[in-house]
């Protein structure tokens, strides 16, 4: 059986970049997973902000994460940051950016403690390497955010009855999922899609085709797309153990059994919140996916939704089309975006 290097992989090829294509989350290579950087000696939290080492998880595959404290006795709410799909470090380091180190430090200076980790398929790449073994939606996101949520729940200065899951990209198809598993507050989504994954997969492809002038990426898009209509026709008949997009069968129908809409309503109908935020320049996840989240949780009790006409996929503001440039720049999240995130934990009050 081949192994899972990341989710969406395969479009990789298609543009040429400097080592980096963002689908619908972070994609490398098995052979360019990035191990998680030294951290810069310059680079310290803000004031009155404290962090410190947590591991996560259980035996052979504990994660390395920080917890990141605001100043004061608290209680405060709460978030664990979820990557999206691919590797994903600690600080999830895009270009010479930092995303979640941007939004850990950003938030707590804003009064919420916030957990973040290495991704499991990240710290422990050559184990599954070793094994031969494709990780599970479990392993590749569930458990390891299961446990750094419990870790909040019962750190002190934290009100265990805010704690929330903010998912990005593949991230944020999971994040009600997490919620609920929980019991959590609720969930925050950034640049994600409620579709099926074939569905999803085309449409990308529909937009290299367009842009393309190697009539090799044409080709490689043209696949792209087979793929994605091949995964929207499994039936229960289809091996299991068929890669299809570098992936087993069997990751796609997990995929597919996740809900995310289904898993948002049952949040919310047990009093939990959730925020859908989406970025206007992003072309990974477009206007369509957007649209799709509106048609089915506009007006629903304990949804917002919040669109951002300047942001890319991974929250950075920029003029224009997004571009796959902007993966190699280096630029801080928007503080516009953390501001509204921290407004929105501060005002709930937890299921």
């Amino acid at each position: 059986m081949k192994t899972v290097s990341s989710f969406l992989r395969g479009l990789i090829s298609l543009v040429a970049l400097p080592g980096l294509f963002l689908l619908a989350g972070l994609a490398l290579p098995a052979s360019a997973q990035p191990a998680d950087p030294a951290p810069s000696p310059a680079a310290q939290p803000p004031a009155g902000v404290s962090e410190q080492v947590v591991k996560l998880g259980s035996g052979e595959w504990q994660v390395t994460g920080a917890l990141t404290m605001p100043a004061g006795t608290g209680p405060f709410p709460a978030i664990v940051l979820v990557h999206g799909s691919g590797p994903g470090t600690l600080d999830m380091n895009v270009g010479g950016s930092t995303i979640f180190r941007d939004l850990a430090w950003g938030l707590a200076a804003r009064g919420i403690a916030v957990v973040r980790y290495t991704k499991r398929t990240t710290e422990h790449r050559d184990h599954f390497k070793s094994l031969r073994k494709p990780p599970t939606l479990e392993e590749e996101f569930i458990e390891d955010a299961s446990s750094a949520a419990m870790l909040l729940k019962n750190t002190p200065r934290v009100d265990p009855d805010r704690v929330y899951v903010f998912g990005n990209s593949q991230g944020g198809m999971v994040a009600a999922t997490i919620a609920n598993r929980n019991g959590l507050a609720g969930a925050v989504v950034m640049a994600s899609s409620p579709r099926p994954i074939g569905d999803i997969l085309i449409q990308q492809a529909d937009y290299v085709t367009g842009i393309a002038t190697d009539p090799e990426q044409k080709k490689r898009a043209a696949e792209i797309r087979r793929n994605g209509e091949r995964i929207n026709a499994l039936t229960a008949a289809d091996d299991a153990d068929e890669i299809i997009h570098g992936s087993p069968v069997w990751y796609w129908r997990d995929m597919a059994a996740i809900d995310p809409i289904g898993q948002m309503k049952r949040l919310t109908d047990r009093g939990g919140r959730a925020l859908i935020m989406h970025g206007d320049r992003d072309y990974l996840i477009t206007a369509e996916d957007w649209a799709a989240w509106k048609e089915a949780l506009e007006g629903r009790r304990g949804v917002t939704l919040k669109a951002y006409p300047r942001l890319n996929h991974i929250m950075q503001e920029g003029e224009g089309r997004m571009t796959p440039d902007e993966y190699e720049w280096t630029r801080p999240v928007s503080s516009q975006f953390i501001d509204d995130i921290a407004g929105w934990l501060q005002a709930g009050n937890g299921p």
